[in-house]
């Protein structure tokens, strides 16, 4: 991540509580609800993760108290014994827990309601943090919560949400933010923007930039996130007139088109896969894929878009080499001559899927994900993809290798796939 500007305040801090953050096990909440409070204009002064020992909370918030003004915590708010977000929190603020009768009516209703038994460990979801106010969850058991200390200029806030990105997701966007905004982010006025590019490197796509991201002046705010074959790029403009900072992004968001246009796919909250669907249905085509070392990831990630069946027919997953000719097709002669991850495969893999779909367009993938199984002439993270089109002649056929472990090289790959999609739908009148 890269960024033109170092915040001036700790403002808002971000604990996401959870040993299992600690070991690798889970990502936490921190990387949503950085994005959304730097769109709002606060600013994030630190993101922690803490495992789930109430002494650990307790120092942690204690310390996000002294440097900010508000703290956001997510996670051991559920029923179980390591869920001890409520204690720690309260020993921070030096206040004690109240049983609330009304709240556990309130998630009696909702378990029965699912059919659901209830553990007398339920009952300590219904505790508060006292002058706490509750936050309704819709989607879970555990209500979040709202506590305000200190007064005047000293005033200080502190939010408990449970740990499920759903539950947490809703009650942050709902209830959270808003309040944030009311709280720290009164008189600020705040634009921006933020657009998705693939088919280009972090590195490549912050040299295009460059006439942009070096622009230092205050109230500008640059980010470039990658990961796994895309790039974020955001720009957010703060200052005290509204018309000038729509003015400078709009200058800005032409800039930027102007030198990253041709790998840029969306914006927002847009993805890759969604995309890739809008031009299929723009131009009336309908797509199928066969997959060997991705085993499913990119039938998965392009059914992700609500309505995608208008366009996907499905697709082929052929794993071994004996599926791979009896299911699929794919010829004896390839497979021993050539290899199942080799460009031939692969062309063979993409026109078989479209034929025997009967759709407009057949996409592969065929490699080598590791650890295992590489060789010299074709290390681990080899990937070979097909694209065929409208017409047997219209086959084409990449190759590319994708340094990461196993799970890193079968997302890079269906990134990879579906840019390669985006871009022929793009640039040729047949495919």
């Amino acid at each position: 991540m890269n960024s033109n500007r170092k915040a001036e305040t700790a403002r808002v801090e971000i604990l996401c509580v959870g040993t299992e953050l600690l070991s690798g096990r889970a990502d936490g909440d921190g990387p949503y609800i950085a994005k959304k409070l730097r769109a709002a204009g606060l600013v994030v002064g630190k993101a922690s993760q803490v495992p789930d020992d109430d002494a650990e909370i307790s120092r942690a918030l204690g310390e996000a108290l002294s440097r900010s003004e508000a703290a956001v915590v997510c996670g051991g708010l559920g029923p179980t014994f390591d869920d001890v977000t409520r204690e720690g929190a309260a020993r921070a603020l030096k206040r004690g827990l109240q049983f609330r009768p009304e709240l556990f009516r309130e998630i009696e209703r909702k378990l029965r309601r699912h059919g659901a038994a209830i553990p007398a460990s339920n009952r300590r979801q219904a505790y508060l943090i006292e002058g706490a106010t509750p936050l309704p969850n819709t989607h879970g058991s555990a209500p979040g919560q709202r506590v305000i200390v200190g007064r005047g200029k000293g005033e200080k806030t502190v939010y408990l949400l449970p740990g499920p990105p759903r539950e947490m997701s809703l009650i942050f966007d709902r209830q959270v933010l808003p309040d944030l905004k009311r709280r720290l982010a009164r008189g600020r006025h705040v634009e921006g923007f933020s657009l998705h590019l693939s088919g280009v490197a972090e590195s490549e796509a912050e040299e295009l930039l460059q006439p942009i991201v070096s622009q230092k002046s205050p109230g500008l705010d640059f980010t470039m996130l990658a990961s796994d074959g895309e790039v974020e790029f955001h720009a957010l403009i703060e200052g005290p007139n509204p018309s000038k900072n729509r003015a400078l992004k709009s200058h800005l968001l032409r800039r930027t088109k102007a030198l990253v246009g041709p790998h840029i796919f969306g914006a927002g909250e847009d993805s890759l896969e969604n995309a890739v669907g809008r031009r299929l249905l723009r131009r009336g085509f309908t797509l199928a894929v066969a997959e060997s070392c991705t085993a499913g990831m990119l039938a998965s990630r392009i059914t992700r878009v609500p309505g995608s069946s208008r366009y996907f027919l499905g697709g082929y997953l052929v794993y071994s080499n004996d599926l791979k000719r009896r299911l699929l097709g794919v010829k004896s002669g390839t497979l021993r001559g050539r290899g199942a991850v080799s460009a031939e495969c692969a062309a063979e893999m993409a026109r078989l899927a479209r034929r025997r779909c009967r759709s407009s367009l057949g996409l592969s993938i065929t490699g080598i994900a590791g650890p295992g199984g590489g060789t010299p002439g074709k290390p681990v993270g080899t990937v070979f993809f097909g694209l065929s089109g409208p017409h047997d002649s219209r086959t084409e056929v990449f190759e590319r290798w994708f340094s990461g472990d196993r799970e890193t090289v079968r997302r890079r790959a269906c990134a990879f796939a579906l840019h390669q999609l985006l871009r022929a739908l793009r640039q040729s009148a047949e495919v």
